[in-house]
């Protein structure tokens, strides 16, 4: 496999004529492509045997009115997971076509359709041309994202409807679920087609609680925006406000000091922990296995108290902070944390132990939801769901962050892609999350906490961070604007392209195990629907 500097030498090879090189920005290589020919690039980089580039982020920027031309971002990570190539393309002004690479690539399919409803711009081929974001009650013309849309704008509410694709046959029908379910789960339609009892096919019509978060960051200052970073998806609060942190600092050319990186590792490993734990007795409650759920309820909310203790929040909201972080953790504190890590380790080691003697529960967790090691390459998949279905991909071993350098995790795989798979990751994660904790606790380093900028960028400079978040990889793109304000935020959740996967692990499955499956994935509406 090749790292992104021979791959790059290997494009310019196969597309002299198509291909301009750029300078690289903060190490990551880039191609500026002609516009009619990123199909076909972008298909070599996905293809080619020692490429095998995977789709983790495209994007649009509207750089009017100061350049009459929009832009577009194409980032692959390559087969090792561990090099980025970005391949960038214009779009000039008065034209708003571009040609679709989703008919080679199916990770882009969300994406494209994202960037028809925000900005305007149609991706020509594409072969699902409807609405994903914009509701079908939002008027024809109203595009959020470009420039010349006010922020504050008040639409005006039409009448639409989404046109759900049928399955037409004997003795085949539509079961719709939701958008408005039982308890205080988020909205979200799912419409299964069956023949029987199997699924023969879901679609999932989502983007129901749309909040502008991208549009709001463009009102606000590099400084200010860590609060809106932590409210994208609030069970994730310091994987995003990290990875917000992470790429304004390199923006802004700040070395963050050691002693909070080691805290910023700590309280994304308890946030880790915490969201692992309530997943292991949720997707046991789903098989009606009362009891373990009851008792990882338990260990949890053990948890969440001690979170409350250090950071004063039970979600750690208000840890991170531009240059470093704003809660220190005494020495008197990282010792009630590793005795509270010990007995719920010792607590969680007995439970798991119950759980995998139950046979009656591991028969339906087995087989069950399964996603294939292609087709979850395919979508670019990535966390938790990806590694249970034989992706190798662990940000925080391929591109190191935070305290990761020093205190490396061990890398956690399953290939079968069940839900059992999925539990397997979940709670090998549980067990490596207290021995990185427990790590981090006996190494961390004195220093200061946090380091003032002393660099202001120029509009248009930008940077791209990644974190390993609970769920996956986060990822974050902000370009600087004026007056330190923010030019663009393209935020990308891992829940945005794991949703979309969904609707292949459940194919031939019954609808009673739905609910089992979705569990399994166990995804954010909130920071799928910006």
């Amino acid at each position: 496999m090749v790292d992104a500097v021979t791959g790059t030498k290997q494009l310019k090879e196969a597309f002299a004529n198509s291909i301009e090189e750029l300078p690289p920005v903060h190490g990551t290589p880039r191609l500026r492509i002609k516009k009619k020919d990123v199909p076909l690039v972008a298909h070599y980089l996905h293809t080619h045997p020692g490429l095998r580039g995977v789709l983790s982020l495209l994007w649009a920027v509207d750089h009017r009115p100061h350049e009459a031309r929009y832009e577009l971002y194409y980032l692959f990570t390559l087969a090792d997971r561990r090099d980025w190539l970005l391949l960038c393309t214009d779009i000039h002004s008065d034209d708003r076509l571009f040609a679709s690479i989703t008919p080679h690539i199916h990770a882009a399919k969300w994406y494209e359709r994202e960037i028809r409803d925000m900005f305007g711009l149609i991706p020509v081929g594409h072969p699902d041309m409807r609405r994903l974001v914009r509701h079908e009650h939002w008027p024809k013309g109203s595009h959020p994202l470009k420039k010349d849309f006010q922020w504050d704008t008040v639409l005006e509410r039409v009448q639409g409807q989404y046109a759900f694709r049928h399955i037409e046959g004997e003795g085949v029908f539509e079961v719709p679920v939701g958008p408005i379910h039982a308890g205080i789960i988020e909205p979200g339609h799912f419409r299964f087609s069956v023949a029987g009892e199997p699924i023969m096919q879901l679609e999932i019509h989502h983007f129901w609680k749309h909040r502008g978060i991208e549009k709001l960051f463009e009102q606000q200052t590099l400084i200010a925006a860590v609060p809106l970073a932590e409210r994208v998806s609030g069970d994730a609060t310091v994987g995003h406000s990290l990875a917000y942190c992470q790429a304004v600092e390199t923006v802004l050319c700040i070395d963050v000091p050691r002693r909070a990186r080691y805290l910023r590792s700590l309280f994304l490993e308890l946030e880790r922990l915490h969201n692992h734990l309530g997943d292991v007795g949720a997707i046991c409650n789903d098989t009606a296995y009362v009891l373990a759920h009851v008792h990882s309820s338990r260990l949890k909310e053990r948890l969440m108290q001690l979170n409350d203790r250090l950071a004063g929040s039970r979600f750690l909201r208000g840890t991170m902070a531009i240059g470093g972080v704003t809660s220190d953790v005494s020495s008197l504190q990282r010792g009630e944390i590793v005795d509270v890590l010990d007995q719920i380790e010792k607590d969680f080691s007995e439970l798991e132990s119950i759980i995998f003697a139950n046979a009656s529960l591991t028969d339906r967790l087995e087989t069950t939801g399964v996603l294939t090691e292609r087709t979850a390459w395919d979508h670019g998949v990535v966390g938790v769901v990806g590694r249970a279905s034989g992706i190798d991909q662990d940000v925080r071993r391929d591109r190191p962050f935070a305290a990761y350098d020093e205190v490396p995790p061990r890398a956690v795989l399953y290939r079968y892609g069940d839900v059992r798979a999925r539990l397997r990751v979940r709670m090998d994660e549980i067990h490596e999350s207290i021995r990185l904790i427990r790590e981090i606790c006996h190494k961390i380093p004195e220093g200061p906490l946090v380091v003032a900028p002393d660099h202001v960028p120029q509009p248009g400079e930008w940077a791209l961070s990644a974190v390993e978040g609970w769920r996956g990889e986060i990822l974050y793109f902000v370009m600087a604007g004026e007056n330190g304000r923010i030019h663009r935020c393209k935020v990308r959740d891992p829940s945005f392209v794991n949703w979309p996967a969904i609707q292949w692990a459940v194919v031939g499955n019954i609808i009673p195990d739905f609910p089992l499956i979705n569990k399994s994935f166990n995804l954010s509406y909130a920071g799928n629907d910006l």
